[in-house]
């Protein structure tokens, strides 16, 4: 009785921890570079330690794994010449205050001292450094990130990648950064530079209605369950207890 609370209450904190990541993308639907993630949950079973070939007990739901969908997001057309989308995997490398970070959010602009950077100004970084511009002057960005102002070559967006499947934490701006600090960034080819255009967020909004509405579902029965097995144990405690 006391493990069929157990198995109720972990279950209702997975799906709690659903309904955050849920909610929290949706919150995020029109955030540029965004990327939607999601849970992995595992069953553990308690098997019956006095006969191996009897099937479990009791079993547990509890989160394995935070995931990030790393698929591509929605092209936006945005006409401004600062708006800059990779078509195809990588990210744009940037020198944000907390150090190197890496985004799918080609939002940019030009600094007072002529540098292209974020809307916070983390400086976007070329192949030989960062990038310097006049003000004020038109720019052209070719397709593999070259950056063209006057006629004159001002340098190469750096855009970079990581082994596959990423193992990259979040670090807020549509920002991630590798969980292993001596990852190497890859070589990267076939991507393409879409000057003008932004990369939406990648959230699927039916979907992540439909899983909030089923884990909403789930959640309640668990909590009937549980509320079920307390007073079952609390008839069993103060009613059956009492019986002479």
């Amino acid at each position: 009785m006391i493990q069929g609370i157990y198995t109720a209450s972990t279950s209702m904190t997975a799906l709690a921890q659903k309904q955050e990541q849920i909610a929290n993308n949706l919150a995020n639907i029109n955030t540029t570079g965004y990327k939607q993630a999601g849970l992995f949950t595992a069953t553990y079973h308690n098997l019956l330690k006095d006969d191996d070939n009897r099937v479990f007990a009791n079993s547990v739901n509890k989160v394995d794994e935070v995931f990030i969908d790393f698929s591509e997001g929605t092209m936006r057309k945005t006409d401004n010449d600062l708006d800059l989308l990779i078509k195809g995997t990588g990210f744009f490398k940037i020198m944000a205050d907390d150090g190197v970070r890496y985004t799918r959010n080609g939002n940019f602009s030009i600094d007072k001292d002529g540098l292209l950077v974020t809307g916070d100004g983390a400086k976007v970084m070329g192949t030989e450094g960062y990038i310097r511009v006049e003000a004020n002057e038109r720019i052209t960005v070719s397709d593999s990130g070259e950056v063209i102002q006057n006629g004159f070559s001002k340098g190469i967006i750096k855009i970079v990648d990581f082994e596959k499947p990423y193992e990259l934490r979040r670090c807020g701006n549509s920002r991630f950064a590798p969980l292993n600090v001596e990852a190497v960034e890859e070589k990267l080819e076939g991507f393409v530079i879409r000057q003008g255009f932004l990369e939406g967020s990648n959230v699927d909004m039916i979907r992540n209605m439909v899983d909030m509405i089923s884990a909403h579902r789930n959640y309640e029965s668990s909590q009937k369950a549980l509320h079920s097995q307390d007073e079952t144990l609390d008839k069993a405690v103060n009613q059956v207890a009492n019986i002479r």
